[in-house]
């Protein structure tokens, strides 16, 4: 139960805080908008679109088995393409705030809402309706990833915004590929990487590549490209 709580808090709890600290600066648009990007992209677009591929293509399926890596890298490269040009639609056409602290809050919401329906609304339904867990550890593990994830799209969303204000499309096209390459290791790993140390490796992975992602946005802070 302590897992579920634990994820419960990062799933839920701090989009909801975020939401709310977006909502005491006024700056509850970019928070919207990063939700809005996140579901039109994914939910909406892609999600729906690999779907259909899935279920009515047969050289999709064919592709997908016979050639696992080159599946895996369309696959990862994808989820960059439909979620980062959509973070630069959002910012260059909807958000007038483009300052470092909006990037912030439009990752926030992006990641916020992956989140929710990711993680979020599954452990809600446990903790309605308890049931016995078999590895309690795994629970901590998606709060981890989710918090990993939210920073990701943090540092992702800063960049796209740095690419709008300097009017470089350079900027966008980086986080297409830092997007689509942790996707891609993703996807390839597990091919490869005994069953019991996958969900580890995936995890660090993941964690150190958020991490340095971040750690870029905040260089740009300091740097005063974005105020």
């Amino acid at each position: 139960m302590a897992g579920i709580v634990f994820t419960a808090i990062i799933s839920i709890g701090l989009p909801f805080i975020a939401l709310i600290y977006a909502c005491y600066k006024k700056r509850y648009i970019p928070f919207v908008l990063g939700v809005l990007t996140f579901v039109v992209s994914q939910v909406l677009l892609r999600i729906p679109l690999l779907q259909y591929l899935a279920e009515h293509s047969v050289a999709y399926s064919m592709f997908s088995a016979t050639q696992p890596i080159l599946f895996a890298i369309m696959i990862g490269l994808s989820a960059g393409i439909f979620e980062e040009l959509a973070r630069f639609i959002s910012i260059r056409f909807f958000m007038k705030q483009r300052d470092w602290q909006s990037g912030f809050l439009l990752g926030t919401g992006h990641g916020g809402i992956e989140a929710v329906l990711l993680v979020g609304s599954s452990v809600v339904t446990l903790l309605i309706y308890p049931t016995v867990l078999s590895n309690s550890s795994t629970y901590f593990i998606s709060g981890i990833e989710r918090f990993f994830a939210m920073l990701l799209h943090i540092g992702l969303s800063i960049i796209v915004l740095q690419g709008v204000v300097r009017k470089s499309f350079l900027y966008i096209i980086l986080p297409i590929m830092l997007h689509g390459v942790i996707d891609t290791l993703i996807g390839i790993m597990p091919l490869y990487l005994p069953k019991d140390r996958v969900l580890l490796v995936l995890e660090v992975t993941l964690a150190i590549y958020a991490l340095v992602v971040f750690s870029y946005s905040l260089w740009i802070k300091r740097k005063g490209v974005l105020l």
